[in-house]
């Protein structure tokens, strides 16, 4: 299925519904500070990775021990372990090229991944998979892929799932390697119909537009921890990305179908022996998109972004697993986020904010904000339908100013374990590092 001009058009005018960036020029970077209280919002903000910099991992990805004393990140040399009361950092892997994957719910491991040397994405080449103690800092590997990455563990850790695709090119045709590997992501560019080079933002909505319509067949698959046995769970020539274990439930599976959002079902369940395929919400209305699926940390609730339509509502929305229940959390345009987060004890959210060129096209959207819910005001919840939508809103709270950073690194936030705090990543002061922020304490 080949694009149309008419698919390049609409892709061209409505592209950047994941990521974007300002095409302007980044100022001089100036030295990041160790710490420091932001002026605009009051709230303390420490830089946790050393001068060198570093980078989190995606925000649904697990970087916290169980016991939430240590987080780990990547920095250019390999992978470290950040202390969360002293912030000393302690090496885990000194060599460039691992990939660092996540930690186990239940034990104190780091999983992570080295390629084969070669051309082209790391995830088209061999690769190990590996798993350290933090503890003892000894490493063994536990499975070797052919090609495809993992991208979760389950909650006994005892099944990696990952997805794999044959046949497909580069997002960003003609480059060897066509990841960025400041902003984790390809360099998009493209042409439009006129011959012109688009910005970051709709050259990325025409890769992502030919990617999808290509129809690459695909697998996802889990790997039995224990004996580095590979199974297929489900084939297809949909785009499969995004796939997360539950954080309770070890047979439960959440994955996507990427692609433009408003051609595709965005989210699907699974079992981990292939039972149970379905999707966790349909269009109603022309145009609705929603995406950037995550667990509640109880495993009832897959959280996600919903717009009704496109760029112009915005919601947290929920579903429960069990019951099919569903609410929606309403969110201003100035308070849509690349993501959103919820914290530890489910009943607070938060939103890494957004680049002007982003599908909200929100004027004032780059900030870091807490989001706590709050019942409609005029809400007679005696006589709701539990098989209908339940409304709320979400009332906002700025926590850090983000004018300064560059959307093309996602700033992927997540709350601490002991929900006082937010680490998320920024390039506000020129390299990439990882910062943290507390929610309650205001300076004077």
């Amino acid at each position: 299925m080949k694009p149309t001009r008419r698919d390049i058009l609409g892709a061209v005018a409505l592209g950047g519904a994941a990521a974007a960036v300002s095409t302007r020029s980044m100022a001089a970077p100036a030295p990041a500070p160790r710490a420091w209280t932001d002026p605009a919002t009051g709230r303390r903000i420490v830089r946790l990775s050393d001068d060198g910099g570093g980078n989190k991992l995606y925000f649904y990805r697990n970087s916290f021990t169980p016991q939430g004393d240590l987080m780990v990140m990547s920095t250019p040399a390999g992978i470290v372990a950040v202390d969360m009361k002293t912030h000393a950092l302690t090496p885990l892997v000194r060599d460039p090229r691992a990939d660092l994957l996540f930690t186990g719910r239940r034990t104190r491991t780091v999983y992570y991944s080295v390629s084969d040397p070669g051309d082209g994405s790391p995830t088209d080449r061999p690769r190990d998979i590996f798993a350290l103690d933090i503890d003892t800092r000894r490493s063994r590997r536990i499975a070797r892929l052919a090609q495809g990455q993992v991208g979760s563990i389950n909650a006994d850790e005892t099944l990696l799932v990952g997805t794999v695709a044959y046949g497909d090119t580069p997002l960003q045709p003609g480059v060897p390697d066509p990841r960025n590997r400041r902003f984790g992501q390809a360099e998009y560019a493209a042409n439009g119909p006129d011959g012109r080079p688009l910005n970051f933002a709709r050259a990325k909505g025409v890769r992502m537009l030919q990617r999808w319509a290509a129809r690459v067949p695909m697998e996802l698959f889990v790997i039995d921890i224990a004996t580095g046995q590979r199974r297929v769970v489900h084939k297809a020539t949909d785009w499969l990305n995004h796939p997360q274990f539950s954080p309770t439930d070890p047979g439960q599976i959440i994955f996507s179908h990427e692609g433009p959002w408003h051609r595709v079902t965005r989210m699907w369940r699974i079992r981990t022996d292939g039972s149970g395929l379905a999707p966790l919400h349909n269009r109603t209305m022309n145009m609705e998109i929603w995406g950037h699926e995550f667990f509640a940390p109880d495993g009832r609730t897959v959280w996600y972004d919903l717009q009704t339509p496109r760029g112009q509502v915005f919601w947290v929305a929920g579903v429960e697993l069990a019951t099919g229940r569903r609410l929606w959390r309403r969110v201003h345009r100035n308070d849509w986020s690349v993501h959103f987060t919820v914290s530890p004890d489910g009943r607070t959210f938060a939103g890494d904010g957004g680049d002007p060129d982003m599908v909200a096209h929100a004027p004032d959207g780059k900030w870091l904000v807490l989001l706590r819910p709050e019942p409609v005001v005029d809400g007679d919840t005696e006589v709701y339908d539990p098989k209908l939508v339940t409304p709320e809103y979400l009332r906002p709270l700025r926590l850090v100013d983000m004018r300064a950073h560059d959307y093309r690194l996602e700033p992927n936030l997540v709350f601490t374990p002991d929900g006082r705090r937010i680490v998320f990543g920024s390039n506000m002061h020129g390299k990439n590092h990882v910062y943290m922020v507390d929610i309650d304490a205001v300076q004077a």
